[in-house]
């Protein structure tokens, strides 16, 4: 009697409606899977992924980078000097090489 009602039950719970997951692949989907089987997402040395990462979403247009870049160019240089023994013309803090400055006498 108690298989028969054991048989009775299995085949009623065949038509009852079954949830889609079992509660514990609720928790973590990769489960049922086993560690061997669950897809792998790329990471890098300092732990971010692929999609994480920053992209411009369209191109920087030539106005757009010479406005950013105006500021970083050369600019001439303002201040010319001459030398004070020769004359010549020279930057400031640079040795004119061409005056005997500071020996007055001659050997």
């Amino acid at each position: 009697m108690a298989t028969s009602a054991s048989n009775l039950i299995r085949r009623l719970s065949t038509h009852l409606p079954r949830p889609l997951l079992h509660s514990s692949s609720l928790d973590n989907p990769f489960f049922s899977l086993g560690p061997s089987l669950a897809p792998s997402i790329p990471r890098f040395s300092f732990g971010a992924s692929v999609e994480l990462m920053a992209v411009p979403k369209k191109k920087v247009s030539r106005h757009k980078k010479g406005l950013r870049n105006g500021p970083k160019a050369l600019k001439p240089v303002p201040v010319i000097i001459r030398c004070k023994s020769c004359g010549r013309v020279k930057l400031p803090h640079f040795y004119c090489c061409s005056g005997d400055r500071g020996n007055s006498s001659s050997v």
